[in-house]
């Protein structure tokens, strides 16, 4: 599994080893736009083809979609277009606040919310 948080400036992504037990943030891609953000990321998805991809989807406080969110959307989808992964939406409205609280810094922040996002993810599918 994957997780990307898409920020303004940068993505974090974060991944799980190929039995979902063990999460890591991976890297930060800063935005330069267009097909450079895509290339980079198609590049981290091709190492793990097939793998299920959780995306953050900003929510505003009442639960509907930000304008964030819509623009998430249209991204994920030129960005995905062709490929084969499934992807899952997840709120990730604190995600962020999260991050900083466990104290990671500018550098690090969008991976460790990516990060975050997806063990939050995991630990939703997890029944007892």
């Amino acid at each position: 599994m994957c997780a990307l948080d898409l920020g303004e400036r940068r993505i974090g992504v974060a991944m799980t080893d190929a039995s979902g037990a063990f999460v890591a943030m991976r890297q930060v891609v800063t935005r330069r736009g267009g097909t450079r953000d895509a290339d980079a990321l198609t590049g981290i998805l091709d190492a793990s083809p097939g793998a299920t991809l959780v995306i953050g989807l900003p929510l505003n406080t009442d639960g509907s979609e930000s304008s964030q969110a819509v623009r998430n959307r249209r991204w994920a989808a030129r960005l995905l277009e062709g490929r084969s992964e499934p992807v899952v939406w997840r709120d990730e409205s604190l995600t962020t606040q999260a991050a900083r609280r466990d104290g990671a810094g500018d550098a690090d922040v969008d991976a460790r919310a990516a990060e975050i996002l997806l063990l939050d993810y995991l630990r939703s599918q997890t029944t007892c």
